[in-house]
């Protein structure tokens, strides 16, 4: 691989650019931060070693998140947290369960412990911690592990995969990426996976909405209909509908069509019903580029009357205490699909506003980092 030399004129170029006061402080302090002399006199420094301890720390768990995150998936693989699912057992117990040896069994152990995957009843004996226990609680949380071995296999070589993600294994799983809608093992791992996850997050979502008496809503790109029908019993007196591509509304169970009215198409392509005056996008978005969505945007905004509510309901990136869960995990695991980007409200304002729509605001769910709402008004009015 070819690396770019100091003495290259583009960085000659621009070393000589002027700055900003700011941009020339930021230099200055990182100058400073890589002086070997200034790391060991703030070490020394009673003021400065806080501060100093926490950089090397966080510095660290960086470079140990992907062991973090396979110490999780080895947990879930070998059968870890199911063992200690509602009960209490020592470590030859685990060992026997997990079909490890008791070294072996105590490194994991050990592992997920430090991560609060599990949590010591007594030196003996072990249970599941906060953590791991949550999982129990979020199949989603399951369906991402059963598929995330494609996301760290691409992340092997990750500047390999900026370069080029034509073929990173993450995209292969999703083939509706590329316009393949026609595989049938895609479309139940997708309803899968949106099935499983919808449940915590449609909570979410339905405790900062309110759906009325007589109101229809069209949840488009809403898989087996999982956040329809938990909508229309939060909201009996309302309407609700799923739309989503007809592979997808054939694996709807029967018993559950007979109470769940459902579309077949492609949002991007085929008609949008005009009989609703809400339609939902949950998590949709963030799956796809910026001139599909503006697409669809437009499109829904056909779809609406004049006064008519779009819910936008999706992780976006810069939410505060979570911006590595936009840009850094989201945005690396869309680039690795092969589609979307995360975006921030600005973005998803802007977007709004260009396809017509007005009045945008943000309803605060409990957990930002998981969810975020935004409902978007189309004007009563509309001047041409």
């Amino acid at each position: 691989m070819a690396t770019r030399s100091a003495a290259d004129p583009r960085y000659a170029e621009q070393k000589d650019r002027p700055s900003s006061w700011f941009g020339r402080f930021l230099l200055w302090r990182n100058r400073l931060l890589r002086s070997g002399s200034f790391q060991k006199w703030a070490a020394r420094l009673p003021i400065s070693q806080s501060i100093a301890r926490t950089r090397a720390t966080d510095l660290h768990h960086i470079l140990a998140g992907f062991v973090y995150s396979q110490t999780l998936s080895a947990a879930y693989k070998l059968g870890l947290l199911e063992c200690l699912k509602d009960r209490i057992a020592t470590l030859d117990e685990i060992a026997h369960y997990c079909e490890l040896e008791h070294d072996a069994a105590a490194t994991l152990v050990k592992a997920a412990t430090a991560i609060d995957l599990l949590q010591n009843v007594d030196s003996t004996s072990w249970t599941l911690g906060e953590l791991g226990a949550s999982i129990h609680g979020n199949p989603g949380v399951q369906s991402m592990l059963r598929h995330h071995d494609l996301l760290y296999r691409d992340m092997a070589d990750p500047a390999s995969l900026l370069r080029s993600r034509d073929n990173a294994a993450l995209r292969g799983y999703w083939p509706y990426v590329d316009g393949n809608h026609s595989d049938p093992a895609a479309a139940a791992r997708y309803s899968e996976l949106m099935a499983d996850s919808q449940h915590l997050i449609a909570n979410h979502i339905l405790d900062t909405i309110k759906l009325t008496a007589g109101q229809r809503l069209l949840d488009l790109g809403g898989g087996t209909g999982t956040f329809a029908r938990l909508a229309a019993e939060r909201f009996p007196y309302a309407t609700t509908a799923v739309f989503d591509l007809p592979q997808v509304i054939a694996s709807i169970p029967a018993k559950q069509r007979d109470h769940l009215e459902a579309f077949a198409g492609n949002m991007f392509k085929d008609p949008i019903p005009k009989t609703f005056d809400t339609i939902s996008l949950v998590r949709i978005l963030h799956d796809h580029d910026d001139q599909p969505i503006n697409d669809l945007l437009a499109r829904c905004f056909d779809a609406l009357p004049a006064g008519g509510e779009l819910i936008i309901a999706e992780p976006m990136a810069g939410t505060r205490a979570a911006e590595s869960i936009g840009h850094t995990y989201f945005g690396f695991y869309l680039w690795a699909m092969g589609s979307g980007r995360p975006r921030t409200k600005t973005e998803l304002t802007s977007a709004l506003k260009q396809a017509g729509f007005q009045s945008v605001k943000e309803k605060r769910t409990h957990i930002p980092a998981l969810v975020r709402v935004l409902v978007a008004k189309k004007p009563n009015v509309i001047l041409y």
